[in-house]
């Protein structure tokens, strides 16, 4: 026994340099994840503790390595290190969760200094607000100093063994993506998350912070393998969706002119790309393939209401956390009239993605599906944009006009607005307004519209900030501004200071009608409005307060209004309750003012064609048709109550995982310029 005990002494001493900050790193890294998930997610599954755990071996081994490798008083600075730093990753994972409900990517990391000298402040306060957590994450740094020389106080590990433990992380490694690979069961399997989508919530839910900051770095340098295209034939004679209008009573008849379209109109919206040709001489396999999925994407037939607002003006806004829970009869009285009258959609939705406002602005504009781990808008700022609104209206002789009540350069809009077609207007260039924050809407439509309204045809983009988050007195000009407002309603304080801050939109809008009636403009005027995301500056408790019962947060939470109206509808509207989300505003405006778009090259669809609906959210869950789908649950219910049939809910998230797929290769490849160069488009149809 002696002889044993000596044995075991000695084999620990060899390999206590490596082992013992190994064994310390992996305790840390892991209770940390496991810590966000409870923190963020308030749950735990038998698969994430696992997998959790498999992941964190080798990036504990290989730090032990590191810490190992040198002499024991380099080897305990670096412990202390690799321990402060591997928290600082995780706990800043989990203060922008918690304060963006995205997490922060490396991509974004190379912008910080800018996202610091606006939220800087914020964030600050986040922290001091979360003060337990972050000190949880702060814990295992204290803990590595004071036992540092415990931890590290070994001889080096010699060559030999430092071999070997690399073999040994490389091996727990491959062991841990083999497991990956045999978890195939259900239609989003781990397998699937891991190999073949771009989930960044589900990854850390199933894998870790680690494993997903490795999984977004990968997707962000070779992008996601598309599934194989499936081939979908067109429904040409498919019956057109129901949208009969409502008129007023009789004693409040609607105006002149009818919202009918007295007659079809044949065709599709396709632009004459030779895909045979293209995939034929196509050497480049990625290219290849999405060359062929689009070419079999069923394209979106002409309707009833293609042209209908043709030759009109257009005011697109973006607003900032906007949601319906924010208008009331009495207190919005503009918005709620807009939202009422005009196109109303029963069923619109406004998912969340990773990159919040800008990839909410990214995804209303272009009805493409923003790529995970970038900042897609100002990626694309690179990129040929023939069917963004500016440049289609600029073409039709329209001036164009973007504006932004914020820093001209945040999120490199002054680089992604120009290309979009716009002339670009902000704080800093070419826009200045009281120095609050968030800057006031109002004060922003009474300085630009006398800017573009006698324009002889104007299409305008803007922008608002007066809805952003932190929903407090102290942190919010708006709240404070209109709390006398809101101060009587029955809901807790954040909630009262959402309500009071979406106020400024309120007469930001009474104000853009009031202008635009002045100048004898409203009449051939169309006003589009939806949010960038929902308030996801309130808590779910507090979202609820607003709604009246617990949310669910998977597809309520993001439900929204989206604001399609125009002058001469006032008094008229037509009710679509066709699934839709901001994913489809932008093709859907292409067919109302009769722009050339090719649809098969948009992810999102023209809400008025007989398209099948398809709303997509940043975890892959959706809704459509047939039902909707969890992907936390891996679970698609009917809407008829009947048992889904598993291979086409795989087909329906085959399209989903494609779209997100096809929509970073035409990020990644500029690929608009490269099939209109092709067609010999280039220069009629745009910037």
């Amino acid at each position: 026994m002696d002889d044993q005990k000596t044995a075991s002494v000695l084999l620990w001493a060899r390999w206590r340099q490596l082992a013992a900050p190994s064994l310390f790193l992996l305790a840390v890294i892991y209770y940390e994840e496991l810590f966000l998930k409870v923190f963020l997610f308030r749950s735990l599954t038998v698969e994430g503790i696992f997998f959790t755990l498999l992941f964190t071996i080798p990036v504990a081994l290989l730090l032990g390595l590191l810490c190992g490798s040198v002499s024991p008083g380099r080897g305990q600075i670096l412990l202390v290190l690799c321990t402060g730093l591997a928290s600082l990753w995780i706990g800043s994972q989990l203060v922008y969760y918690h304060l963006f409900k995205a997490f922060l990517t490396i991509f974004s990391l190379t912008k910080m200094a800018m996202v610091a000298q606006s939220f800087g402040e914020m964030a600050v306060g986040n922290v001091l607000a979360n003060w337990f957590p972050i000190s949880m994450m702060v814990a295992p740094t204290v803990l590595a100093w004071v036992f540092r020389k415990r931890i590290v106080a070994g001889q080096d590990a010699g060559r030999g063994r430092r071999l070997r433990w690399v073999v040994m992380a490389a091996g727990v490694q491959l062991a841990a993506m083999g497991l990956v690979l045999l978890c195939g069961s259900g239609v989003l399997s781990l397998r699937y998350i891991y190999y073949r989508t771009a989930a960044p919530e589900l990854e850390v839910q199933n894998f870790g912070v680690l494993t997903q900051t490795q999984l977004e770095v990968y997707r962000v340098l070779f992008g996601i393998k598309p599934d194989e295209p499936l081939v979908v034939e067109p429904e040409p004679d498919k019956a057109p969706p129901d949208l009969e209008p409502t008129v007023p009573p009789a004693d409040d008849p609607p105006p002149s002119g009818s919202v009918f379209r007295p007659e079809t109109i044949p065709g599709y919206h396709t632009l004459p790309i030779d895909f045979e040709t293209l995939i034929a001489n196509e050497e480049d396999e990625g290219l290849k393939s999405a060359h062929l999925w689009f070419s079999q994407r069923p394209p979106t037939p002409e309707n009833l209401w293609t042209g209908y607002f043709e030759g009109k003006n257009l005011i697109w806004i973006v607003a900032e956390g906007f949601s319906t829970l924010a208008m009331d009869p009495q207190r919005t009285p503009t918005l709620w009239k807009l939202s009422h009258q005009g196109f109303v959609f029963d069923n619109f939705y406004t998912p969340l993605w990773g990159v919040s406002t800008s990839d909410g602005e990214y995804v209303t504009t272009t009805g493409l599906i923003p790529k995970s781990g970038v900042w897609s808008y100002s990626l694309s700022s690179e990129n040929y944009m023939p069917f963004a609104l500016g440049n289609q209206f600029r073409k039709e002789g329209y001036s164009t006009f973007a504006f932004h009540d914020y820093l001209y350069n945040y999120y490199d809009r002054d680089k992604s607005h120009p290309n979009m077609g716009f002339d670009y207007y902000a704080l800093g260039q070419g826009l200045e307004m009281e120095e609050v924050w968030p800057p006031s809407d109002l004060e922003m439509m009474e300085e630009i519209v006398p800017m573009f309204v006698h324009k002889d045809k104007f299409m305008v983009y803007c922008l608002t900030v007066s809805g952003h988050l932190t929903y407090t007195l102290d942190s919010n000009a708006m709240s404070a501004r209109h709390w006398d407002e809101v101060a009587g309603l029955p809901y807790s304080e954040e909630a009262r200071c959402y309500l009071a801050c979406q106020m400024e939109l309120e007469y930001a809008m009474e104000s853009l009608l009031a202008q635009l009636e002045e100048a004898d403009r409203l009449d051939d005027t169309v006003i589009v409005l939806s949010a960038d995301h929902y308030p996801y500056g309130l808590t779910d408790g507090q979202y609820s307060e607003l709604l009246g019962h617990e949310v669910d947060p998977v597809f309520e939470i993001f439900k929204n209004t989206l604001i399609l109206w125009s002058g001469d509808m006032e008094g008229t509207s037509v009710r679509v309750d066709k699934y839709c989300s901001s994913l489809d505003v932008m093709p859907t405006l292409s067919n109302l003012f009769g722009l050339d778009y090719d649809s098969r090259l948009i992810m999102g669809s023209d809400i008025l064609s007989v398209e099948d609906p398809l709303v997509i959210f940043a975890n892959y869950s959706f809704i459509n048709q047939e039902g909707y789908y969890n992907s936390v649950l891996d679970q698609f219910t009917r809407w008829d109550g009947a048992e889904p049939d598993r291979d086409e809910v795989a087909g329906m998230v085959a399209e989903v995982q494609n779209r997100v797929a096809y929509s970073g290769t035409i990020l990644d490849t500029d690929y608009y310029r490269l099939v209109m160069e092709h067609a010999g488009m280039i220069g009629s149809a745009g910037n």
